[in-house]
């Protein structure tokens, strides 16, 4: 490899790595301005929780993605149920 073609991976990775930050930051912002919303009325407001938590595995998702890893395939499967 290259300095050239390494040096456009590691920017492209940069690049992911900064999308994914983008991510948590916003996925932060709004969250805590739904939690709060459902904190004020707690009894009829529930259904609220349930975005919040699609949106989180959408995050673990990515990144996990970022790192290389692909939960639906199967060569990785033994390695991510390892964790647990």
């Amino acid at each position: 490899m290259d300095n050239t073609e390494l040096y456009q991976k590691t920017k492209q990775l940069l690049r992911q790595l900064n999308y994914f930050i983008v991510h948590v930051v916003v996925y932060f912002i709004v969250n805590v301005s739904i939690i709060l919303m459902i904190f004020q009325d707690i009894r009829g407001r529930w259904g609220l929780l349930f975005p919040v938590v699609l949106w989180a595995l959408a995050l673990i998702y990515h990144g996990l993605r970022i790192y290389g890893i692909n939960v639906f395939s199967n060569k990785n499967k033994k390695h991510i149920w390892s964790w647990f």
